[in-house]
């Protein structure tokens, strides 16, 4: 009785369950007196399977207690059963004589124990020695080994001999493949149907040396999500992948992939096999090579907060479809030197053009990559916002190569803030066409940007500005080679700076951490919900004649921090004159998910009087409204429409020729440069005033008479109701700025403070009354600091009360020069902010330094 009472703490979680106690013949005396089986050291998986065939049809749990299991023998739970050790560090499984776990039956659990396999004969070499080959499978708390004799130490495949409908619904939690000489996690697929594998989810998963002892192939990855199978919702957070022989995070080019999502991922010193030295031969093994932290192409694959740290090849490795927000990739190609036919990259994107947008990169960063930093080629419908190239080395001169490799860059938009002097050229362009580049360059450097390529067609270069000590301030700081077209290239508010000193360069980079969690994004907490909006519309023909049979299309894009729902209508109304000149037109068909910050282009399918509207002349506004009957919820319901003028003419007509040089949009564009309260320090219970300063940064005055509308929220709602001003019905006239004051709210015109730190948003035409040329720049956000402040942090630069990421990264910027600088992060009180400052506070926040 003693002995058993002893075991009360190990079972009295699962007391609600029948349970069967194994105990291993290394087991305690109180585990095997209290244990239905005990196993003898020899073929345990005899004991471990008895016990599972004896839990009842429901289901149960059969509980391993602390201690080794040697198995020869394969283990093969029922359907709803759970398979628990004591935990990975007390509950060992050493697989050998093709011994492993099959997962061949729905809702079954592995949880808490090692495996080990090793010695695995030809026959079941293309196996796992965890196979899971039905749905619904959670695997928690599991450490895994193999040799080389075996394909992977976790394999999830559809295999139709064992398990014909569709595979789906399994969840990987806390498991690790370690120091191995395979794979660590393999998706894979066999026959020819069900081939696509849904719903598989990884949390705080690693796959740490996999090929380090051994090599089942040349190619094994760390994850490998798509190998012949295809692959819809996968969810991967907060995993890590580390000195693995090929990728970190791999997919396979051939599969499809749909929805995947990895968040808050690091991937580092991946790509351990060597370097190719001769030139690919699809005969010659030793030319195949991944090396990349994430290779991904052709995927509908995002990426949110992840890390790519000295991988040998690429950091990131996105096409058609990839899409990447607040990324780091840093030392991409460290230690390799020999270059001449394989060239590392920290982003690597070629080809990128079969789907629109082919790539999309917002707030990423690039540090210290030893060739390009960023690499685009063969590529079409391309967005690339606010990327941050800091110091590459450069390959032949070239810190970054857009169209330079291939010779295509199309219909892109690319704001990059590039820094560093050891390449000539920081922005590389080559044959581009109908591009736009803005941001900053900091650079030494002769040649910082250049534009090149007899076929380069309408490039645009505006709001650029070249920092430099050497270029002549005023110049452009742009090169544009003889090759170029005359006319092609054009430059607007394009200036170089003079520093007057030189351009510091960092001697010390900012290190990456070494969990598998990352940095804290400097972005606004998300809303966790979509916001759909319309960014254009487009007809054809192009040039519609009166009568004529006119197609409308409305391009939507998903702006908010969550996927729509798959399933749901995701509806666009087409209204012209708002029903004057003829009846609406509407597209319904589209049911798709669409991830945070990607596009779909939506084509008119049906109206009350046909698909497409009939042309009368004249000029005419056309609405497009998406989500018009409120099928999906958004973050904002009230930013769904966008207008434009459609003009018809008289049959026979011949329109004005299209200008082939880039134009003025010849809209407004409002945009919040400024955020004030009165009293600048607010007491709990006060009545706070808000004031806006509103910029038309655009290309046209603002309509007289209209309302210029600012709304201010106060933690999107959480500390109280909204506050707006509604009364400025002047036009702003372009360049120009008016401060806007709180006029009106829900609760009056001020706000009740309440104690603690908020976040306050500004949002300028909040319900679309002026036609923009950028309909989705209009939100600032600020904190407000009611009550008593705390004490201020030594190194907290963004004053949330910690020293974070966000913190290191704001450092980063004043060491740059694309933040201005602040005394508080001069920490060697030396009189300037640079890059030894920088590393100060990255030690700090990396702990290894305890103070400031």
């Amino acid at each position: 009785m003693f002995l058993i009472i002893g075991l009360i703490p190990i079972v009295g979680a699962l007391e609600t369950t029948p349970t069967t106690i194994v105990a291993a013949s290394d087991s305690s005396a109180a585990a095997k007196a209290a244990a239905a089986y005990v196993c003898d050291g020899v073929n345990d998986h005899v004991e471990i399977q008895a016990a599972l065939n004896a839990l009842p049809s429901s289901g149960g749990v059969v509980l391993l207690s602390s201690g080794t299991y040697n198995c020869a023998g394969i283990i093969a739970p029922k359907a709803g059963s759970t398979l628990m050790g004591e935990g990975e560090s007390e509950t060992f499984l050493k697989f050998t004589r093709d011994g492993r776990i099959n997962v061949d039956r729905e809702s079954i659990t592995l949880d808490g124990f090692h495996v080990q396999g090793s010695g695995y004969s030809s026959g079941v070499k293309w196996l796992g020695v965890i196979n899971i080959r039905a749905s619904h499978a959670k695997l928690h708390n599991i450490t895994g080994t193999a040799d080389a004799s075996i394909q992977a130490v976790y394999l999830l495949i559809h295999d139709p001999t064992v398990y014909a409908p569709t595979l789906e619904d399994v969840e990987f939690v806390n498991c690790k493949a370690v120091d191995t000489g395979t794979y660590g996690f393999l998706h894979n697929a066999w026959g020819s149907t069900n081939m696509v594998i849904k719903n598989v989810r990884y949390d705080n998963c690693a796959a740490i040396n996999c090929g380090k002892f051994g090599v089942f192939n040349p190619w094994i990855t760390g994850f490998d999500f798509a190998e012949l199978n295809d692959m819809d919702g996968l969810r991967v957070t907060n995993c890590l992948a580390e000195g693995n022989l090929e990728s970190g995070f791999h997919f396979e080019f051939d599969p499809k992939v749909t929805n995947a999502v990895l968040e808050n991922c690091t991937s580092r010193n991946n790509g351990q096999k060597a370097f190719p030295t001769k030139a690919y031969n699809v005969n010659d093994m030793s030319t195949h090579y991944f090396g990349c932290g994430y290779y991904a192409p052709n995927c509908d694959a995002t990426f949110i907060n992840c890390v790519a740290e000295g991988n040998s090849m690429n950091g990131f490795y996105t096409t058609n479809g990839g899409k990447l927000y607040n990324c780091v990739e840093k030392d991409t190609g460290i230690g390799r030197t020999d270059f001449s036919y394989r060239v590392p990259a920290g982003y690597y994107s070629v080809p990128s053009r079969s789907v629109n947008p082919a790539l999309v990169m917002e707030n990423c960063t690039s540090i210290n990559s030893r060739a390009y930093g960023l690499q685009v080629d063969l590529a079409n419908n391309v967005k690339i916002r606010n990327f941050h190239l800091i110091d590459p080395v450069g390959y032949n001169g070239k810190g970054s190569s857009l169209g330079g490799t291939n010779g295509q860059f199309d219909n892109a938009e690319v704001s990059i803030y590039a820094s560093g002097n050891r390449p000539e050229t920081l922005v590389w362009a080559k044959e581009n066409e109908n591009t736009l580049f803005s941001g900053q360059i900091v650079s030494d450097s002769a040649k910082p940007f250049v534009i090149e390529g007899y076929g380069t067609r309408n490039v645009l270069v505006k709001d650029m500005e070249i920092v430099s000590k050497t270029l002549p301030a005023g110049s452009s700081g742009v090169t544009i080679v003889s090759t170029v077209p005359a006319g092609q290239a054009k430059l607007q508010n394009v200036k170089v700076t003079s520093t007057g000193a030189p351009v510091p360069t960092p001697t010390v980079p900012v290190p990456t951490p070494t969990t598998p969690t990352t940095p804290t994004p400097t972005t606004p907490v998300p809303s966790g919900k979509p916001d759909l909006v319309v960014t254009d519309i487009s007809w054809k023909p192009a040039d519609p004649a009166t009568g004529s049979a006119v197609t409308l299309s409305a391009t939507i894009k998903n702006q908010g921090d969550a996927a729509t729902p798959a399933g749901a209508k995701h509806g666009v109304i087409f209204t012209f004159d708002d029903g004057a000149a003829g009846p609406g037109v509407w597209s319904d068909t589209h049911t798709g998910s669409i991830a945070p910050g990607a596009w779909v282009t939506l084509t008119a399918n049906g109206g009350s009087a046909g698909a497409t509207w009939k042309a009368t002349l004249g000029t005419h506004t056309v609405k497009a409204n998406v989500d018009d009957v409120n099928r999906i919820a958004e973050s904002d319901e009230a930013n769904n429409v966008r207008t434009e003028q459609i003009t018809v003419l008289k049959a026979g007509s011949t329109p004005t020729p299209t200008p082939t040089t880039p134009v003025p949009s010849g809209k407004p564009d409002l945009v919040v440069t400024g955020i004030s309260w009165e009293p600048a320090s607010p007491a709990p219970g006060s009545a706070v005033k808000l004031l806006a300063t509103v910029k038309n940064q655009g290309t046209a005055p603002t309509p007289a008479g209209v309302k210029h509308g600012v709304i201010f929220t106060f933690d999107d709602g959480a500390a109280g109701p909204g506050v707006w001003s509604d009364s400025h019905i002047a036009s702003i006239a372009p360049g120009a700025s008016v401060t806007l004051a709180a006029s009106g709210g829900s609760a009056g015109a001020t706000w009740k403070a309440a104690l603690g730190t908020h976040t306050v948003k500004a949002n300028v035409d909040d319900v679309n009354r002026i036609a923009e040329s950028d309909e989705n720049n209009n939100v600032m956000s600020k904190e407000i600091v009611v009550g008593a402040s705390p004490a201020p942090v030594r190194g907290d630069l963004n004053g949330d009360g910690s020293v974070d990421w966000a913190d290191v990264t704001i450092a980063a910027g004043m060491a740059q020069g694309t933040t201005s600088s602040n005394t508080a992060a001069d920490f060697d009180e030396d009189g300037t902010v640079d890059w030894n400052d920088v590393a100060l506070l990255a030690d700090l926040f990396f702990g290894r330094t305890s103070s400031l």
